[in-house]
């Protein structure tokens, strides 16, 4: 009886093995077609980068490689949606990664959530977020935000911490670096007539 009672609990563990070792296998798999993917990215394929993203998250969904990654390739083909999505989910497994929320404030700016981007950017930066060519490299962020104050904040912030002096606004400047007219700009004397035109000599 008890040899028979026995077998139950052998199988019970030799399946059980098994499927431990399936599991590693598939999670194996992931990781390798992840790393294919960030091959074909940084040869500027995106789209079979994006494949083989897919294909490993099929594996494994929580893939932190291919999550994260398949979110860069989805906002470099225009996918803001998508790649919003991606970066939830990695910030599910990863809440406290700066880079995430950097990038998922890319993908809800691309949708046209300003204030919901705004405040994924104050978090990377809450987070510590200092990597200044990054910032740089984002151009969509600058296209998308330079007018709003809390962004130019964040950025002075940021390149203060990176150690990198940007070039700020000199006073009488708008934040896109657009020089307001010549007659406005703070410390000059008012012109002698009402124009602002160059013919047009300042008071002595």
């Amino acid at each position: 009886m008890r040899g028979r009672l026995a077998i139950p609990g052998a199988l019970a563990a030799l399946l059980l093995a098994a499927a431990s070792t399936a599991c590693e296998g598939r999670a194996g798999r992931a990781e390798e077609l992840a790393s294919k993917g960030v091959a074909h990215g940084r040869r500027g394929d995106l789209a079979r980068a994006l494949e083989a993203f897919d294909a490993a998250l099929a594996l494994d969904p929580h893939n932190l490689k291919a999550l994260y990654n398949s979110g860069i390739a989805l906002l470099g083909l225009g996918r803001g949606e998508a790649a919003a999505e991606r970066f939830r989910r990695f910030l599910e497994l990863r809440p406290d990664d700066a880079l995430g929320h950097f990038h998922l404030a890319r993908a809800l700016l691309r949708e046209r959530r300003k204030e919901e981007a705004l405040a994924e950017l104050e978090r990377a930066v809450e987070l510590g977020f200092s990597d200044w060519a990054e910032w740089q490299a984002a151009s969509d962020l600058e296209a998308g935000l330079a007018d709003d104050f809390r962004f130019v904040r964040l950025r002075l912030l940021v390149a203060q911490r990176s150690g990198v002096a940007p070039s700020e606004p000199r006073p009488g400047q708008g934040y896109t670096n657009v020089p307001i007219p010549a007659v406005n700009l703070p410390g000059q004397a008012p012109p002698r007539c009402a124009s602002a035109d160059a013919a047009c000599a300042p008071g002595e």
